[in-house]
């Protein structure tokens, strides 16, 4: 069995656990609404909790990139050729993305997302108490923006994308090409975050994952 062929069987298994995990938590936190009160502050904290969640999700792809951009190598079996060697890949090519299939381009997500979607699923009793509720809204929309981060630095290297995927690009509402190409532009060395790109400006600014971290 080819190291490829392996890969796209890992990808697909992860893609479709990661919905069935999904949905079935969601569900869950469905059922969980009407068994619990909420006070005015609990229920706007609540609308801001997808935002946070977002924002978090924005980070970690930064942290991701920033770490397989400059640590490790993309020869390490596994690994190294499903999580270095793509973002390694992408400088030297990158519209190489906009040329591989939804599952090659988003299957990795999923096995990232999996690791912090099974141990909640299995341990969070949502319907337990308001904080728990908002613990596990929090993970649902933290996951959705993980599970999106590679379809969107795809869509930000798109020669035309989607008509709905331009306007939200051009809302800043997603990463718009405008605002990854400071990434591709020398010394390539800022600018990481790939989800909506919201904190690149301000972890710019306090020079964070700016530097190589002395090894």
């Amino acid at each position: 069995m080819s190291n490829k062929f392996f890969f796209r069987i890992i990808e697909l298994v992860a893609l479709i656990a990661f919905f069935v995990y999904m949905y079935r938590f969601g569900i869950r936190l469905v059922r969980a609404f009407p068994t619990l009160s909420f006070s005015p502050g609990f229920t706007l904290f609540l609308v801001i909790v997808p935002i946070m969640a977002y924002i978090a999700a924005d980070f970690v792809s930064g942290f991701v990139h920033f770490l397989a951009d400059n640590f490790g190598s993309d020869t390490t079996w596994f690994f190294g050729q499903k999580f270095i060697h793509p973002f390694r890949e992408h400088h030297v090519d990158p519209t190489a993305i906009t040329r591989h299939s939804f599952l090659e381009v988003n299957g990795d997500s999923c096995i990232v997302a999996l690791l912090v979607l099974l141990p909640t699923y299995y341990t969070l009793p949502v319907g337990a108490s308001q904080f728990y509720l908002a613990m596990g809204v929090f993970v649902i929309f933290f996951l959705s923006g993980i599970f999106l981060t590679n379809q969107i630095h795809r869509w930000a290297h798109t020669a035309v994308p989607p008509r709905f995927v331009a306007w939200l690009q051009n809302k800043r509402l997603i990463l718009s090409p405008a605002v990854h190409n400071i990434h591709h532009t020398a010394p390539f060395a800022t600018y990481y975050c790939i989800t909506s790109g919201w904190l690149n400006p301000l972890l710019a600014r306090l020079g964070i994952f700016e530097r190589k971290i002395k090894e």
